[in-house]
Protein backbone atom coordinates (compact mmCIF):
# COMPACT_ATOMS: atom_id res chain seq x y z
CA UNK A 1 0.00 0.00 0.00
CA UNK A 2 1.12 3.38 -0.51
CA UNK A 3 1.33 6.06 1.74
CA UNK A 4 1.05 9.54 1.36
CA UNK A 5 2.82 12.42 3.60
CA UNK A 6 4.89 15.06 3.88
CA UNK A 7 7.91 13.24 3.34
CA UNK A 8 6.58 12.13 0.09
CA UNK A 9 8.93 14.92 -2.03
CA UNK A 10 5.74 15.79 -4.32
CA UNK A 11 2.77 16.05 -1.28
CA UNK A 12 5.34 17.88 0.90
CA UNK A 13 5.88 20.43 -1.97
CA UNK A 14 2.26 21.14 -1.95
CA UNK A 15 1.98 21.17 1.75
CA UNK A 16 4.80 23.82 2.15
CA UNK A 17 3.14 26.09 -0.63
CA UNK A 18 -0.16 26.03 1.43
CA UNK A 19 1.56 26.85 4.96
CA UNK A 20 3.73 29.71 2.71
CA UNK A 21 0.28 31.19 1.30
CA UNK A 22 -1.31 30.96 4.75
CA UNK A 23 1.63 32.50 6.31
CA UNK A 24 1.51 35.56 3.68
CA UNK A 25 -2.07 35.71 3.91
CA UNK A 26 -1.65 36.16 7.94
CA UNK A 27 1.12 38.88 6.93
CA UNK A 28 -1.00 40.62 4.23
CA UNK A 29 -4.10 40.72 6.18
CA UNK A 30 -2.11 42.43 9.38
CA UNK A 31 -0.85 44.34 7.28
CA UNK A 32 -3.81 45.85 6.03
CA UNK A 33 -5.17 45.94 9.67
CA UNK A 34 -2.22 48.23 10.77
CA UNK A 35 -2.38 50.18 7.78
CA UNK A 36 -6.33 50.97 8.62
CA UNK A 37 -6.01 51.91 12.01
CA UNK A 38 -7.06 55.35 12.10
CA UNK A 39 -4.92 58.17 12.48
CA UNK A 40 -4.13 59.83 16.56
CA UNK A 41 -5.76 63.37 16.19
CA UNK A 42 -3.86 66.03 16.27
CA UNK A 43 -3.51 67.44 20.14
CA UNK A 44 -4.07 71.43 20.58
CA UNK A 45 -0.20 71.66 21.45
CA UNK A 46 0.67 70.29 17.52
CA UNK A 47 -2.36 71.86 15.58
CA UNK A 48 -0.75 75.32 17.08
CA UNK A 49 2.63 74.13 15.93
CA UNK A 50 1.64 73.38 12.42
CA UNK A 51 -0.29 77.08 12.45
CA UNK A 52 3.13 78.55 12.95
CA UNK A 53 4.58 76.84 9.83
CA UNK A 54 4.18 77.14 6.21
CA UNK A 55 5.63 75.06 3.15
CA UNK A 56 8.04 75.00 0.53
CA UNK A 57 8.50 72.89 -2.42
CA UNK A 58 11.85 71.34 -2.52
CA UNK A 59 11.50 69.50 -5.72
CA UNK A 60 8.25 68.06 -5.96
CA UNK A 61 8.38 67.70 -2.50
CA UNK A 62 5.94 69.91 0.45
CA UNK A 63 8.96 70.46 3.33
CA UNK A 64 7.23 72.39 6.72
CA UNK A 65 9.14 74.93 8.29
CA UNK A 66 8.84 77.40 10.73
CA UNK A 67 10.77 81.04 11.01
CA UNK A 68 10.39 82.37 14.96
CA UNK A 69 11.16 85.93 15.14
CA UNK A 70 13.47 86.44 18.13
CA UNK A 71 14.21 89.56 20.03
CA UNK A 72 17.77 90.40 19.00
CA UNK A 73 18.33 93.17 16.32
CA UNK A 74 21.84 91.92 15.17
CA UNK A 75 20.61 89.77 12.18
CA UNK A 76 21.49 86.69 13.86
CA UNK A 77 20.02 83.31 12.58
CA UNK A 78 19.81 80.02 14.55
CA UNK A 79 18.70 76.80 12.06
CA UNK A 80 17.78 73.52 14.64
CA UNK A 81 17.96 70.27 12.95
CA UNK A 82 16.06 67.61 14.93
CA UNK A 83 16.45 64.02 14.94
CA UNK A 84 15.17 60.83 14.33
CA UNK A 85 12.33 59.72 14.04
CA UNK A 86 10.57 62.65 15.29
CA UNK A 87 10.24 66.19 13.95
CA UNK A 88 10.75 70.01 14.92
CA UNK A 89 8.52 69.99 17.23
CA UNK A 90 11.08 68.90 19.71
CA UNK A 91 12.54 71.95 20.06
CA UNK A 92 9.18 73.36 21.37
CA UNK A 93 10.56 73.07 25.06
CA UNK A 94 13.65 75.38 24.16
CA UNK A 95 12.22 77.74 21.52
CA UNK A 96 11.43 80.80 23.79
CA UNK A 97 14.74 80.82 25.36
CA UNK A 98 16.60 80.90 22.13
CA UNK A 99 14.83 84.07 21.41
CA UNK A 100 16.36 86.14 23.72
CA UNK A 101 19.93 85.14 21.55
CA UNK A 102 18.87 85.66 18.18
CA UNK A 103 17.05 87.53 15.70
CA UNK A 104 14.87 84.74 14.48
CA UNK A 105 15.36 81.16 14.32
CA UNK A 106 14.48 78.67 11.63
CA UNK A 107 14.04 74.67 12.14
CA UNK A 108 12.12 72.49 9.10
CA UNK A 109 10.73 68.85 9.22
CA UNK A 110 13.27 67.03 6.87
CA UNK A 111 11.73 64.91 4.16
CA UNK A 112 10.17 61.78 5.67
CA UNK A 113 8.84 63.50 8.63
CA UNK A 114 6.74 65.65 11.06
CA UNK A 115 4.77 67.40 9.05
CA UNK A 116 7.16 67.38 5.23
CA UNK A 117 6.37 65.13 2.99
CA UNK A 118 7.08 61.17 3.32
CA UNK A 119 7.27 59.29 -0.18
CA UNK A 120 7.41 55.72 0.05
CA UNK A 121 9.96 54.63 -2.80
CA UNK A 122 11.89 57.11 -1.68
CA UNK A 123 15.46 56.83 -1.43
CA UNK A 124 16.17 58.96 1.70
CA UNK A 125 19.70 60.18 1.78
CA UNK A 126 22.03 62.85 4.60
CA UNK A 127 23.21 64.58 1.82
CA UNK A 128 19.80 65.48 0.66
CA UNK A 129 18.91 66.89 4.04
CA UNK A 130 21.51 68.89 3.85
CA UNK A 131 20.28 69.93 0.12
CA UNK A 132 17.01 70.77 1.42
CA UNK A 133 18.25 73.13 4.59
CA UNK A 134 20.10 75.10 2.14
CA UNK A 135 17.70 75.56 -0.25
CA UNK A 136 15.61 76.71 2.45
CA UNK A 137 18.04 79.10 3.33
CA UNK A 138 18.79 80.59 0.10
CA UNK A 139 15.03 81.05 -0.89
CA UNK A 140 14.82 83.01 2.59
CA UNK A 141 17.40 85.19 1.48
CA UNK A 142 19.85 84.12 4.58
CA UNK A 143 23.64 83.96 4.12
CA UNK A 144 24.89 83.11 7.60
CA UNK A 145 23.34 80.98 10.39
CA UNK A 146 24.25 79.44 13.23
CA UNK A 147 23.35 75.53 13.19
CA UNK A 148 22.02 73.63 16.69
CA UNK A 149 21.28 69.76 15.90
CA UNK A 150 20.09 66.54 18.06
CA UNK A 151 20.72 62.75 17.13
CA UNK A 152 20.02 62.10 12.48
CA UNK A 153 20.17 66.13 13.03
CA UNK A 154 24.00 66.00 14.06
CA UNK A 155 24.83 64.38 10.83
CA UNK A 156 23.21 66.53 8.91
CA UNK A 157 25.21 68.93 10.50
CA UNK A 158 28.37 67.60 10.25
CA UNK A 159 27.42 67.65 6.08
CA UNK A 160 26.81 71.13 5.86
CA UNK A 161 30.23 71.63 7.97
CA UNK A 162 32.22 69.65 5.50
CA UNK A 163 30.81 71.68 2.61
CA UNK A 164 31.64 74.85 4.43
CA UNK A 165 34.99 73.77 5.37
CA UNK A 166 35.63 72.86 1.79
CA UNK A 167 33.71 76.35 0.68
CA UNK A 168 30.93 74.42 -0.88
CA UNK A 169 28.21 75.92 1.43
CA UNK A 170 25.28 78.09 0.50
CA UNK A 171 25.62 79.84 3.59
CA UNK A 172 28.33 81.27 6.20
CA UNK A 173 28.33 78.40 9.14
CA UNK A 174 29.23 80.66 12.26
CA UNK A 175 29.12 77.90 14.71
CA UNK A 176 27.67 74.71 15.71
CA UNK A 177 26.26 73.12 18.80
CA UNK A 178 25.36 69.45 18.53
CA UNK A 179 23.01 67.13 21.00
CA UNK A 180 23.46 63.47 21.73
CA UNK A 181 24.07 61.65 18.48
CA UNK A 182 25.70 58.71 16.87
CA UNK A 183 28.46 61.42 15.82
CA UNK A 184 31.37 58.44 16.10
CA UNK A 185 29.62 54.88 14.23
CA UNK A 186 32.24 53.01 16.68
CA UNK A 187 30.36 54.03 20.13
CA UNK A 188 26.87 53.93 18.63
CA UNK A 189 24.80 51.04 20.04
CA UNK A 190 21.98 50.12 18.20
CA UNK A 191 18.55 48.42 19.86
CA UNK A 192 16.77 44.84 18.69
CA UNK A 193 14.27 46.92 16.87
CA UNK A 194 16.80 49.21 14.64
CA UNK A 195 18.46 46.49 13.36
CA UNK A 196 15.55 44.88 12.63
CA UNK A 197 14.52 47.92 10.91
CA UNK A 198 17.67 47.94 8.95
CA UNK A 199 17.24 44.04 7.23
CA UNK A 200 16.15 44.16 3.72
CA UNK A 201 12.83 43.42 3.19
CA UNK A 202 11.98 42.28 6.75
CA UNK A 203 11.86 45.74 7.83
CA UNK A 204 9.90 47.27 5.27
CA UNK A 205 7.27 44.49 6.64
CA UNK A 206 7.99 45.37 10.07
CA UNK A 207 7.71 48.90 9.59
CA UNK A 208 4.30 48.48 8.75
CA UNK A 209 3.18 46.86 12.31
CA UNK A 210 3.22 49.75 14.33
CA UNK A 211 1.03 50.57 17.41
CA UNK A 212 1.09 53.38 20.78
CA UNK A 213 2.46 50.14 22.85
CA UNK A 214 5.51 49.19 20.76
CA UNK A 215 5.83 53.23 20.28
CA UNK A 216 6.14 54.29 23.53
CA UNK A 217 7.92 51.36 25.08
CA UNK A 218 10.56 51.64 22.00
CA UNK A 219 10.93 55.34 22.54
CA UNK A 220 10.89 55.84 26.43
CA UNK A 221 14.25 53.78 26.55
CA UNK A 222 15.86 56.64 25.32
CA UNK A 223 14.62 58.63 27.77
CA UNK A 224 16.23 58.97 31.00
CA UNK A 225 14.34 57.21 34.01
CA UNK A 226 13.43 60.29 35.60
CA UNK A 227 12.94 62.50 32.72
CA UNK A 228 10.02 60.47 30.54
CA UNK A 229 7.67 62.29 28.88
CA UNK A 230 4.32 62.88 29.76
CA UNK A 231 1.50 60.52 28.70
CA UNK A 232 0.25 63.79 26.45
CA UNK A 233 3.46 64.50 25.43
CA UNK A 234 4.55 60.90 24.03
CA UNK A 235 0.97 60.36 22.36
CA UNK A 236 2.17 63.84 20.18
CA UNK A 237 5.41 62.13 19.31
CA UNK A 238 3.90 59.38 17.98
CA UNK A 239 0.53 61.21 16.08
CA UNK A 240 3.49 63.24 14.40
CA UNK A 241 5.37 60.16 13.30
CA UNK A 242 2.47 58.70 12.17
CA UNK A 243 1.16 61.48 9.96
CA UNK A 244 1.53 60.82 6.30
CA UNK A 245 2.34 57.23 6.50
CA UNK A 246 5.24 57.80 8.58
CA UNK A 247 5.41 54.98 10.35
CA UNK A 248 6.21 52.96 7.11
CA UNK A 249 9.10 54.99 5.93
CA UNK A 250 11.23 54.20 8.81
CA UNK A 251 12.89 51.43 7.47
CA UNK A 252 14.20 53.52 5.03
CA UNK A 253 14.91 56.79 7.03
CA UNK A 254 17.15 54.16 9.53
CA UNK A 255 19.41 53.69 6.63
CA UNK A 256 21.34 56.98 7.61
CA UNK A 257 22.76 54.63 10.33
CA UNK A 258 24.62 52.93 7.26
CA UNK A 259 24.99 56.10 5.37
CA UNK A 260 27.14 57.34 9.14
CA UNK A 261 29.51 54.43 8.68
CA UNK A 262 30.31 54.80 4.94
CA UNK A 263 31.06 58.29 5.24
CA UNK A 264 32.83 58.41 8.81
CA UNK A 265 35.96 60.01 7.13
CA UNK A 266 33.84 62.60 5.59
CA UNK A 267 31.80 63.80 8.27
CA UNK A 268 33.72 63.12 11.75
CA UNK A 269 36.79 64.42 9.57
CA UNK A 270 34.49 67.76 8.60
CA UNK A 271 34.32 68.17 12.94
CA UNK A 272 38.03 67.49 13.34
CA UNK A 273 38.86 69.82 10.38
CA UNK A 274 36.79 72.83 10.66
CA UNK A 275 38.09 76.12 12.29
CA UNK A 276 34.72 76.91 13.28
CA UNK A 277 33.64 77.05 16.97
CA UNK A 278 32.05 73.51 17.77
CA UNK A 279 30.08 72.48 21.02
CA UNK A 280 28.86 68.97 22.09
CA UNK A 281 26.33 68.95 24.79
CA UNK A 282 25.35 65.49 26.09
CA UNK A 283 22.54 63.50 28.21
CA UNK A 284 24.76 61.08 30.18
CA UNK A 285 21.92 58.36 30.69
CA UNK A 286 21.69 57.83 26.79
CA UNK A 287 22.06 54.34 25.89
CA UNK A 288 22.28 55.20 22.26
CA UNK A 289 25.64 56.61 22.63
CA UNK A 290 27.16 55.23 26.16
CA UNK A 291 28.90 57.51 28.58
CA UNK A 292 32.30 56.95 28.92
CA UNK A 293 32.85 55.79 25.21
CA UNK A 294 31.33 58.35 24.09
CA UNK A 295 32.62 61.37 26.13
CA UNK A 296 36.46 59.80 25.80
CA UNK A 297 35.86 59.34 21.63
CA UNK A 298 34.87 63.18 21.49
CA UNK A 299 37.89 64.20 23.70
CA UNK A 300 39.94 62.45 22.05
CA UNK A 301 38.94 62.97 18.15
CA UNK A 302 38.38 66.92 18.37
CA UNK A 303 40.92 69.45 18.87
CA UNK A 304 40.29 71.99 21.52
CA UNK A 305 36.88 69.96 22.33
CA UNK A 306 34.17 71.81 24.21
CA UNK A 307 31.61 69.73 25.45
CA UNK A 308 28.94 69.94 28.42
CA UNK A 309 28.22 66.59 30.22
CA UNK A 310 24.63 67.25 31.53
CA UNK A 311 23.52 65.62 35.49
CA UNK A 312 23.69 61.77 35.23
CA UNK A 313 19.24 61.85 34.63
CA UNK A 314 19.46 63.05 31.21
CA UNK A 315 19.38 60.67 28.48
CA UNK A 316 19.30 61.30 24.72
CA UNK A 317 16.79 63.74 24.69
CA UNK A 318 18.30 66.71 26.43
CA UNK A 319 16.75 69.91 25.08
CA UNK A 320 13.19 67.69 25.52
CA UNK A 321 14.20 66.14 29.00
CA UNK A 322 16.27 69.51 30.29
CA UNK A 323 15.87 72.33 28.24
CA UNK A 324 16.70 75.10 31.06
CA UNK A 325 20.60 73.19 31.51
CA UNK A 326 20.98 72.71 27.72
CA UNK A 327 20.24 76.43 26.94
CA UNK A 328 22.52 77.88 29.68
CA UNK A 329 25.03 75.60 28.52
CA UNK A 330 24.96 76.80 24.65
CA UNK A 331 24.03 80.62 26.21
CA UNK A 332 27.75 80.22 27.88
CA UNK A 333 29.06 78.63 24.42
CA UNK A 334 27.27 81.71 22.45
CA UNK A 335 29.39 83.99 25.07
CA UNK A 336 32.07 82.29 24.88
CA UNK A 337 32.51 82.93 20.67
CA UNK A 338 31.28 86.75 20.72
CA UNK A 339 34.24 88.82 19.40
CA UNK A 340 35.06 91.39 21.60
Amino acid sequence: MLRFGFRDPAIAGIGYQHIAWIALGVVTAAIVYFLNIPLPPLSSTLLNWQKKGTVFKYKEFDIFYIVEEGIQSDGSTLVLIHGFPTSSHDWSKILGRMKSQFSRIIMLDMLGYGFSDKPLDHHYLITEQADIHEALLTSLSISRAHVMSHDYGDTVALELLHRFNNRESKFQLESMCMLNGGVFPETNSLFGGQKLLLTPVLGFILSHFTSYRNFKWSISRVFGVETQPTSDEMMDFYAIIQRKNGNVVKSRLIKYLNQRAENKDRWVGALVQTKIPVHMIYGPSDPVNSRYAFVDQYKKVVPSPSITVLEAAIGHYPHWEDPTAVFESYKSFLQSIKKP
